[in-house]
């Protein structure tokens, strides 16, 4: 015979057999009473805390575009000042290094520093994410 909608059946293990009766007792319930009532409230916190979450990811997700937006604009820019100031320096005549090589020196010197910020703040780099060793 199959239970009718409004009755269902639960097994719960001692400890929780026990959490449920003195729940009932403190508010002056029936055991079921107790178990609707807890299950009601369990399922309310849990939808609650699904919807939060959804609410969180949607939000780490905005964050995530905007610093994109933001390393698309400030990266090339600070890339291409690098650029300029190593060609600048390098027509100047009193370096004994190519432009190319005042360029490379001054990308190890950003890429040290960058890590060296990482680390700062516990941060991992995307090099180190991939298992490759920067620096």
């Amino acid at each position: 015979m199959e239970p009718r909608k409004e009755e269902v059946g639960v097994r719960l293990d001692d400890g929780l057999q026990e959490r449920v009766a003195a729940y009932a007792d403190r508010e002056g319930l029936t055991l079921g009473e107790a178990t609707s009532a807890l299950i009601y409230l369990g399922l309310e916190f849990a939808e609650r805390q699904r919807t939060g979450l959804k609410e969180d990811i949607e939000d780490l997700q905005r964050e995530l575009r905007d610093l994109r937006q933001m390393v698309d604009v400030i990266g090339p820019a600070a890339l291409g000042t690098q650029r300029i100031l190593a060609h600048w320096a390098s027509q100047t005549g009193g370096l004994r290094v190519s432009e190319d090589e005042l360029l490379a020196e001054g990308q190890l010197v950003a890429d040290e520093e960058w890590q060296g910020q990482l680390a700062e703040r516990g941060l991992l780099s995307p090099g180190a994410l991939t298992g490759k060793l920067e620096g």
